[in-house]
């Protein structure tokens, strides 16, 4: 089935999906990008709309022009809703928590986490009040809410006071990372020694500063070792910006493109990731899918992920992360085994689990 990327069309029973996320470089636009991917593995009959512009999904995802944050709002809130109403789908979906459906239509929200609620000091104040008061007006008219895990769920109900009926749990899913690692190598001047990865956004939950505090502890031991810390800067204190650039044996790489985070992932003795709270936390899913073995910390949706095959902390402090750090680095691990997880949680199964979830509405 074929759409103009043009001009609206109506397509009765065909699910829409809002496509402007797709600019995300964080974890919503990568959620985005991979359920599209899935939709074209399964040939889905779905559209993807983006602005004023409606596409098949692989069209979406070779679609180059997406709009910028204030861009992306005017659109999930006033553009896409009318075109939405025009088309009258039998189910309109909002991958990224946002944006506004027309009462008319069936409307499914995917829900990532309840950062928001659980600890507003994470985020700017702006951000931080936009998201509560937003975020709740459209878990309150959604029809269904997808979440990434049973954590996110219970939380849905607790903290939003979302009914059991409207909650379907889909777990998010990664490609393959492996990769040469020559190239990562090769840029950062790290042609010889073992490092261990943070890969994400820097930003106050992520707490780094206790990754920083450690490091210094692993590298008393380690002194060949290095830390990369692969992402770009959300928000956070002036303190931890200088506290990254000044800490000993840490490697910023910055923002990497795909090709270069898989490179970095594929060449690390582990990945660590120290997060206080997680909706889901892919970067350990991504290292499994190398066979990199991961330390996470107890938050809970990331035991509830990745129990029994990643290391977990006893505790999110410098000292619990030190010791979990030490403990790996020095092990053996499973390569087929962290491949074989990781294998669980394809592209492909995870637009099929959202295809079931369109199908109650009538498709």
């Amino acid at each position: 089935m074929k759409y103009k990327n043009t001009e609206p069309q109506a397509c009765p029973a065909t699910p829409l999906i809002y496509a402007d996320s797709l600019s995300n470089r964080g974890g919503t636009g990568i959620y985005l990008k991979r359920l599209l991917e899935g939709f074209s593995q399964c040939d889905a009959r779905v559209i993807a709309a983006v602005g004023r512009k409606l596409m098949t999904p692989a069209a979406a995802l070779s679609y180059q022009h997406y709009p910028g944050s204030i861009r992306k709002v005017i659109n999930e809130n006033t553009i896409l809703p009318s075109i939405t109403a025009s088309l009258s789908p039998s189910i309109a979906h909002l991958p990224a928590f946002s944006g506004r459906s027309p009462r008319s239509v069936p409307c499914a929200v995917t829900l990532h986490d309840l950062a928001f609620c659980r600890n507003p000091s994470w985020f700017p104040l702006l951000r931080s009040i936009y998201y509560r008061l937003h975020f709740r007006a459209v878990a309150a008219k959604a029809d269904v809410v997808m979440v990434d895990s049973e954590s996110t769920g219970n939380e849905a109900r607790t903290l939003l006071g979302i009914e059991e009926s409207r909650i379907r749990r889909i777990y998010l899913s990664t490609d393959s990372f492996l990769a040469d690692p020559a190239a990562f190598r090769k840029r950062f001047s790290m042609q010889k020694g073992r490092y261990i990865v943070f890969a994400g956004t820097i930003e106050p939950r992520k707490n780094i500063s206790a990754l920083l505090d450690s490091w210094e502890i692993v590298n008393r031991t380690h002194t060949d070792l290095k830390l990369v810390i692969a992402g770009r800067w959300g928000w956070g204190t002036e303190a931890l910006r200088r506290k990254l650039h000044q800490t000993e044996g840490v490697i910023l790489a910055g923002p990497l493109s795909e090709t270069m985070l898989k490179s970095c992932i594929s060449g690390a003795a582990l990945l660590v990731y120290p997060s206080l709270y997680e909706g889901f936390g892919l970067p350990p899913l991504e290292a499994a899918s190398a066979g990199v073995p991961s330390v996470v910390t107890p938050a809970s949706a990331l035991k509830e992920i990745y129990s029994g095959i990643s290391i977990i902390a006893e505790g999110f402090d410098p000292d619990s992360i030190a010791m979990s750090i030490l403990c790996s680095i020095d092990s053996e691990h499973d390569t087929e085994a962290l491949m074989s997880f990781a294998s669980g949680f394809s592209t492909e199964r995870m637009a099929k689990e959202v295809l079931k979830v369109y199908e109650e509405f009538g498709t």
